[in-house]
């Protein structure tokens, strides 16, 4: 049996704390539940969404940024697949 996620893509300024998301990074997906979230403007910029996760293991949060309208990968849920 193989896992399967179900998934949706969302605009970032979509996502709200609770959600759990895939997140690339170093060539893989890693598991970013959002915690906080943030929307910023600097004059003759575009609107930037910032994701904070919550910290792991004592360590620092996980921070990301990317600008509005730039779709991100919600996980929904799991389900168990025959091989």
């Amino acid at each position: 049996m193989s896992t399967k996620y179900y998934l949706q893509k969302v605009p970032v300024e979509a996502v709200q704390p609770g959600f759990s998301l895939a997140i690339p990074h170093d060539g893989e997906y890693r598991l970013f539940r959002v915690d906080c979230t943030q929307m910023s403007q600097r004059h003759g910029r575009p609107v930037m969404i910032t994701l904070t996760s919550e910290p792991a293991d004592g360590d620092r949060p996980w921070v990301v940024e990317y600008e509005a309208g730039t779709p991100v990968v919600r996980l929904l849920g799991v389900y168990q697949a025959a091989s």
